[in-house]
């Protein structure tokens, strides 16, 4: 994740810190007077509008639409009626899950996009949470739609993948599993931001990764070290799981060999090791890597558009996205923001050499901007309708309501 940066990071001023590094909701409250997904939608929505700090601008409305949970009807529903829960990534919004969630909708799916807890809010939300409140409101989230439905899908984002994968293990239940970036896999090494977490209680920047503009309306660029650390117990805690039990769930992965965050060839692995009836792996890479079983490689380099390389952060979003698009109004360049400022200013007015994942620089790309985009989405939707269709294929009773 980048160590000289979290220690440059760490060493910054505590000046940074600002009204949106504080805590405004405790995760323990998050899920408090939901009984139902009207309750969710509703309360997520009021505490979205009560805690962001970037309101008043014209854009206010559409900033509280991105960060909240969505509920989407399915268009051309047949009598089956099927559900799919979507689980946005580590200082992601519910807004990741646009794209993808109106192609499922489109397929006949009910979509709900989760909030998880201390996401969507402000970046301080996430000094007091711990996994087990993300697995708990997403677990609440699916009991609320899973009587109202024939057949439940999950799909999740790095994080959301791995939560999801959790709750396939702990129940069986689920029709498919679809997992974008799973966080299989990240280094042993941020354990040592748990205690820099605890520290955080008597020296406030030390609760700290990262503290930046947070100029992105739908992604924390401030990171809190209490939540790295979690996501490693969550991974941890999915490891005993599934020492103790097979997933028999069908399964679809997409991931990118180049990937700054998690690791790539883990989940290759990982994958090669699952006995799933049906399973299917896309993998994004800019070389002819030996791949197990089930696992077909994607081109991920396209010189022609200055793309080095798929990021872990460009698989769900179409290159029309308004905001992560190709012409989107975001350009991620904060791996730049403290180690080299021109760069990051180069970068931020569009001055990059080329785009991939970040790091990744060489003599012909002094500067890169991390790819937001998934140059082939439309494929991707291609291959995951494949996979629905062999499902069905598999269980023809199931479409016959």
């Amino acid at each position: 994740m980048g160590h000289l940066q979290s220690l440059l990071g760490l060493l910054s001023a505590t000046g940074e810190l600002s009204e949106r590094h504080r805590l405004k909701t405790p995760a323990r409250e998050w899920m408090q007077g939901v009984n139902s997904l009207d309750d969710y939608l509703q309360l997520c929505r009021q505490r979205v509008a009560a805690s962001r700090t970037d309101l008043d601008t014209e854009n206010r409305e559409s900033i509280i639409d991105g960060n909240s949970p969505f509920l989407l009807s399915p268009e051309n529903s047949d009598r089956t009626r099927r559900t799919i829960v979507m689980t946005h990534g580590l200082t992601d919004a519910p807004f990741l899950m646009r794209d993808i969630g109106g192609w499922f909708q489109s397929q006949g799916f009910q979509v709900l996009s989760v909030q998880l807890p201390g996401h969507g809010t402000r970046p301080g939300d996430l000094l007091d949470v711990s996994w087990q409140d993300w697995v708990k409101a997403q677990r609440r989230l699916i009991d609320l739609v899973a009587d109202d439905c024939d057949e439940l899908y999950l799909l999740g984002f790095s994080l959301g993948a791995i939560l999801s994968l959790y709750q396939a293990l702990q129940t069986p239940r689920f029709s498919a599993l679809f997992l974008f970036a799973p966080a299989i896999r990240i280094t042993p090494l941020v354990r040592a931001v748990c205690p820099l977490a605890a520290a955080g209680h008597w020296w406030q920047r030390a609760a700290w990764f990262d503290v930046q503009p947070d100029s992105d309306c739908f992604k924390y660029e401030s990171l809190a070290n209490r939540a790295i650390c979690e996501v490693y117990r969550l991974t941890e805690a999915q490891k005993r799981l599934a020492a103790l039990t097979e997933l028999n769930t069908p399964l679809f992965v997409a991931a990118s060999e180049n990937d700054a965050t998690i690791n790539g060839p883990a989940i290759l692995d990982w994958f090669a090791r699952q006995k799933c009836v049906a399973k299917q792996m896309l993998y994004y890479s800019t070389g002819q890597p030996l791949v197990p079983a089930g696992v077909k490689i994607v081109k991920a380099s396209f010189p022609d558009q200055r793309i080095r390389s798929y990021s872990h952060m460009s698989l769900l979003q179409s290159p029309e996205n308004p905001h992560y698009g190709e012409q989107g109004a975001l350009r991620f360049c904060t791996h730049y923001y403290r180690l080299d400022p021109d760069k990051y200013r180069l970068c931020k007015a569009g001055e990059e050499d080329c785009l991939g994942e970040m790091f990744e620089e060489s003599g012909d790309c002094r500067v890169i901007r991390r790819l937001t985009w998934n140059p082939g989405y439309s494929e991707m939707l291609g291959e995951i309708r494949r996979f629905l269709d062999t499902l069905k294929l598999q269980h023809p009773a199931s479409t016959e309501g």
